[in-house]
């Protein structure tokens, strides 16, 4: 953007030197058809500019114009991007935030999952232990059961918590965006 703004400031001086310069050089250059011409007396008409001037007039007016023009549109150009730089980079910082938050919580659940299945694998270990050192081997059966069907229900959470994050994470996004505010 910097580099479009000096391109059009050189552009824009460069054009307003040749105007410049070609204006000096037709004041310079004596005038033939002047010179022939009788004067007017002063107690006629105002003397009206010759047609070269009048071009020249209209030609550099029309030059101040477009070089204001250009150079508001090119101010106005460079306001819209930065602008428009600023906006987006609030929105990937947003978005980045999100994301880093969802992925806290997703590791915070696994760690919990992973904690309960080692509390679950430890229980497991300690009945095989009882089961060894126990008369009862139906209190150990027993015991031996429920583990089991305490990993059926963590591996059930663990499926149920993938399937919530899924959705969670392929849940369409609202586009309605009303609340931007720098």
């Amino acid at each position: 953007m910097i580099k479009l703004m000096n391109w059009a400031g050189v552009f824009f001086t460069a054009l307003l030197l040749v105007t410049l310069s070609i204006g000096i050089a037709k004041e310079n250059v004596p005038n033939s058809v002047n010179l022939a011409v009788t004067p007017v007396p002063a107690t006629s008409l105002p003397q009206l500019p010759d047609e070269e001037s009048t071009y020249l007039n209209a030609l550099l007016s029309a030059l101040g114009g477009f070089g204001g023009g250009g150079l508001l549109l090119v101010f106005l150009l460079r306001r819209l991007v930065i602008s428009y730089d600023n906006n987006f980079a609030k929105w990937e910082t947003r978005c980045n935030n999100h994301n880093q938050r969802a992925d806290e919580k997703n590791d915070k659940i696994i760690d919990m999952i992973d904690g309960v299945q080692f509390v679950a694998q430890e229980l497991k270990v300690e009945i095989i232990k009882l089961q060894v050192n126990a008369i009862d081997k139906d209190t150990v059966t027993q015991a031996l059961t429920k583990v089991d069907m305490l990993e059926i229900d963590v591996d059930q959470v663990r499926g149920e918590v993938k399937s919530i994050m899924t959705h969670l994470l392929n849940k369409p996004r609202t586009s309605g965006i009303t609340n931007i505010r720098s």
